[in-house]
C-alpha cells in the first residue's frame, strides 16, 4: 500500500495473485464464511469475498458505513459526495437490514453460521470483521443504541459516552459468539483469534473519540 486505504471509488483491490487463507483452507475441507467488513476492493466481482475463497459473505465491501442505514459515503469535495447502500448478502444488496444496528446484525449472522454448522461434516473457518468501534459517516460518526448509551451516563463527554456504548456492544458480540460455540459443543476444539487492525482513533482523528493512554498518538 502506498497510501492510506482502498477508497470506495477507486478501481483496484488486493491482487488476484495473492492466495488468501480461505483459499488455502478449501482443499482441507473447511467450510468458509466471512461476516462483516471486506475492504480489499470490489471494483470487479473477482475481487469480492465469494470469489476469494469464502463460500458466503454477509456484510459490507467498503471501509465503513452508517450503523443504522448501512449507507457508505465518500466525499469527492466539500460540496459533493457519493453515497449508497453497502450491506450485502453475498453479491446482492441486503435491503431488509435498514434500521438495525450493524454490530447486532453481524453478531446474529455469525451465531447463525455456528448454529447451522454441521460439525461432523467439516471444520469451520469463520472470519468475523466488525465495524465496531470504527466511526461511521462524517455527519454522525459515533453511533450506538440509546439504551446502551444511557448505561454510561456517568461519562460526561458525549462522544466518549457513545464510544463506550459502541465498545460495550462489541464486548457483547464476543460473548454471544463464544456462547454459541459452547452451545454447539465446538468451543473445546476452536482457536479464537481476537485482533484489531490499529489502535484507538483519538479525539479529532477520523471523527472518533478513542484513547491509547498511556501511549501517545492515534490509530497507527
Amino acid at each position: 500500500m502506498e497510501h492510506s486505504v482502498i477508497l470506495e471509488t477507486e478501481p483496484w483491490g488486493l491482487g488476484l495473485d495473492e492466495i488468501l487463507l480461505p483459499e488455502y483452507l478449501a482443499p482441507l475441507g473447511y467450510t468458509r464464511h466471512i461476516v462483516g467488513k471486506w475492504h480489499l476492493g470490489f471494483f470487479q466481482k473477482e475481487y469480492t469475498p465469494t470469489y476469494r475463497g469464502f463460500q458466503t459473505h454477509f456484510g459490507y465491501w467498503s471501509g465503513k458505513h452508517d450503523y443504522w442505514s448501512h449507507f457508505s459515503e465518500k466525499y469527492i469535495s466539500n460540496n459533493f459526495f457519493m453515497t449508497g447502500l453497502d450491506m450485502r448478502l453475498n453479491m446482492e444488496p441486503a435491503h431488509n437490514t435498514t434500521g438495525r444496528y450493524t454490530t447486532d446484525l453481524l453478531t446474529e449472522a455469525a451465531t447463525l453460521i455456528i448454529h447451522h454448522h454441521k460439525v461432523d461434516e467439516s471444520p469451520l473457518f469463520l472470519y468475523l470483521s466488525h465495524l465496531a468501534v470504527h466511526s461511521a459517516n462524517k455527519e454522525q460518526p459515533l453511533q450506538a443504541p440509546k439504551e446502551v448509551v444511557d448505561q454510561f451516563s456517568h461519562i460526561k463527554d458525549e462522544k466518549r459516552r457513545t464510544y463506550a456504548a459502541m465498545v460495550a456492544k462489541l464486548d457483547e458480540s464476543v460473548g454471544r459468539v463464544v456462547e454459541a460455540l459452547a452451545q454447539k459443543n465446538m468451543l473445546n476444539n476452536t482457536i479464537l483469534i481476537f485482533s484489531t487492525d490499529n489502535g484507538g482513533a483519538a479525539a479529532g482523528f477520523n471523527y472518533n473519540a478513542g484513547s491509547n493512554w498511556p501511549l501517545r498518538g492515534v490509530r497507527q
